[in-house]
């Protein structure tokens, strides 16, 4: 592939990919079995969503400050190293964890590394290259990619008898390699004088509110299934990954082709379906609601961050800006679904994500913004 015209081109999104492979093994050695880890920990079902909430939202509050410093600075990559290696710690840390609050105390702290780094990462892609969908959605495949191999550790571990605490331990220690990649990404952000959103972008922040509110952890899923044993919801898990690897990348180049916002519809009309397979006892419908949930985050991970960067007139503040609004609304979906498992069922869980999942579809199809 060729550079696209821009600085650091491909080179940089492939590195930053490869940052983010090494990263997310790591972290999806932890988060499989981080809700039964909080579970011996006595974490109550409110604690769980809240934790999960953190883990889906609570980074994007810290991006949009991140975001807007890299525009005025002109430098991302300090930023994104210093997100790195925070979060390593925090995993460090989490590993010793003994109750629920210094685990969401080191929860919250990996969450403020991705914070830190995620939107001048993001920048960083986006400016090395005219196609915005493919590029997001090369980064996203990376990711996942090191996510099915840091779940198939995780199962393999668990399987071996090793305690949660000493799985986290070795996580901790593979993440601190994922910064050797950024060393060989090229610098492409440029100080500006004055940070703008634009009135798309403000349109479109309104709408992600609801965005973010139908981003129900991934833990919710895997509570659900581990009724079937607790190797099986892994390996589900694993096929969520799987899934949402092999997609994500011709997701991202079709959003390029025939427009984001129809493929962002299809992708919360997936998720729907597979919030309603959820609600029931069939192992097969179970095992379809953790692929679709797959093919969601295929389609929507990648193209809401290339649509935002495309109406962004300062990227780092503009995708700052998107993920702070798209996470404090993750954090609050989340804490009330954790609300509805501690005085329901899961049953008003995945009833709650339907309803928020058909309504978002709706608004991508109408497009009103």
């Amino acid at each position: 592939m060729g550079n696209g015209g821009k600085r650091g081109g491909w080179r940089n999104v492939k590195m930053l990919g490869a940052v983010s492979f090494l990263n997310d093994l790591s972290s999806e050695i932890i988060l499989p079995v981080l809700p039964f880890f909080l579970k011996s920990l006595a974490v109550s079902s409110v604690g769980i969503g809240i934790i999960g909430g953190i883990i889906d939202g609570f980074s994007n509050i810290v991006k949009a400050l991140s975001g807007a410093i890299s525009d005025i600075s002109g430098r991302r990559k300090p930023l994104v190293f210093a997100g790195y290696i925070l979060s390593q710690f925090s995993k460090l840390g989490l590993s010793y964890s003994s109750g629920a609050v210094d685990a969401t105390l080191f929860t919250a702290l990996d969450r403020t590394g991705k914070g830190i780094r995620t939107a001048p990462r993001d920048a960083l892609i986006g400016e090395a290259v005219e196609s915005k969908g493919g590029a997001f959605g090369l980064h996203r495949a990376m990711d996942t990619a090191g996510a099915i191999a840091g779940t198939i550790l995780a199962i393999t571990m668990t399987y071996l008898g090793l305690q949660f605490r000493q799985i986290i331990l070795v996580a901790a220690a593979i993440g601190f390699l994922s910064v050797i990649p950024l060393l060989f990404v090229v610098e492409t952000g440029k100080a500006v004088k004055k940070l703008t959103l634009g009135f798309r972008m403000r349109k479109f922040l309104i709408f992600t509110v609801i965005f973010g509110m139908a981003n129900v952890s991934y833990m919710f899923f895997i509570l659900k299934a581990s009724d079937y044993g607790l190797l099986f919801a892994l390996l589900l898990y694993l096929a969520y990954n799987v899934i949402y690897a092999t997609f994500a990348f011709p997701a991202g180049k079709l959003g390029d082709r025939v427009g984001k916002t129809r493929l962002l519809a299809a992708g919360y009309l997936c998720l729907a379906i597979s919030a309603f397979f959820m609600l029931s006892d069939f192992l097969p419908a179970i095992i379809a609601a953790f692929l679709l949930f797959g093919l969601f985050m295929a389609l929507s991970d990648a193209l809401q961050r290339a649509l935002a960067s495309e109406m962004s007139a300062s990227q780092g503040f503009g995708l700052g800006a998107y993920h702070f609004v798209f996470g404090v609304s993750t954090i609050a979906g989340n804490g009330f679904a954790g609300l509805i498992l501690q005085f329901f069922n899961f049953t008003g869980v995945f009833a709650y994500l339907i309803a928020l999942s058909i309504i978002s579809a709706a608004i991508y199809f109408v497009e009103p913004f």
